[in-house]
């Protein structure tokens, strides 16, 4: 892929912005990578479609997996995947063990503490899922949000942070590996899970027609960006990997990965 005119000399005046820091460890990624010559992206396997190990290879399969080929490619190198969990997804690419994060990883105030993000690429929604025969107990998410109810969610991922504030009364339950948030209701240890309505759409609503998104009152700002995760500190990388989404937003391309993973749930958000 070949950057504008406009992003190239954007890029060349941040040069000047550079942190010390940055400049102790060699200059900015955006060179460090194409030096190398490879790119290492963070990615949990375990998020269909985003993210999901291939049952016959055990390879990385989906949505951010194409996402990250398709900027290696563009920036002249080699991919090489490396497993995370989402727990420490942030720790590591702190601790420098990957370059970037993609695995369909939501901006949240909390992680850009510590973190930076490109522009957004897909907005998917969070959603309460419970069971179809608790529709007339649970009618809207003031209903769920009750004493005795209780909600379980993914540890360390988006849905977790944004259950505990919007959800204030029910119990929220977090659950690791090898344990699902959605397999907690349908064992009844939980009367919904809350997670991603894409992921539902894609996966879980197929697999299990006992459960059902919960609509009815959906709290304000639970409309989500997923984006690629990136260290903080250097804008020469973030301005091109910004200018990156942009380019394959004009070119349609985010468009067409829609379509192949996430055909059926409606138009790209």
């Amino acid at each position: 892929m070949r950057l504008d005119r406009r992003h190239l000399l954007i890029s060349s005046l941040s040069l000047a912005l550079v942190s010390p820091a940055l400049a102790q460890q060699g200059g900015t990624l955006l060179d460090r990578v194409r030096k190398a010559g490879l790119l290492r992206v963070g990615t949990t396997g375990d998020y269909f479609p985003y993210s999901f190990r291939d049952v016959k290879t055990g390879g990385f399969q989906g949505y951010e997996i194409q996402v990250a080929e398709r900027l290696a490619t563009d920036l002249g190198v080699k991919l090489q995947l490396v497993q995370a969990t989402w727990p420490t997804l942030v720790a590591g690419l702190m601790a420098r063990k990957y370059d970037i994060a993609a695995t369909g990883v939501t901006v949240t105030p909390e992680r850009a503490k510590a973190v930076s993000f490109s522009k957004a690429y897909l907005r998917p929604t969070f959603i309460p899922l419970i069971l179809k025969k608790d529709m007339e107990r649970f009618k809207s998410w003031d209903d769920l949000d009750q004493p005795g109810v209780t909600i379980s969610v993914q540890q360390g991922t988006a849905p977790e942070t944004m259950a505990k504030k919007v959800f204030t009364r029910a119990r929220i339950l977090s659950v690791a590996d090898p344990v699902i948030d959605f397999t907690e209701v349908l064992a009844g240890r939980a009367q919904a899970a809350f997670t991603d309505n894409l992921y539902f759409l894609t996966k879980i609503g197929r697999e299990y027609p006992q459960l059902t998104m919960l609509t009815q009152g959906a709290r304000p700002g639970t409309d989500t960006e997923n984006a690629i995760m990136t260290p903080q500190g250097d804008p020469v990388w973030l301005d091109w990997l910004n200018g990156w989404v942009d380019a394959r937003t004009a070119d349609g391309f985010f468009d067409r990965l829609f379509k192949i993973w996430f055909e059926g749930t409606g138009p790209a958000p």
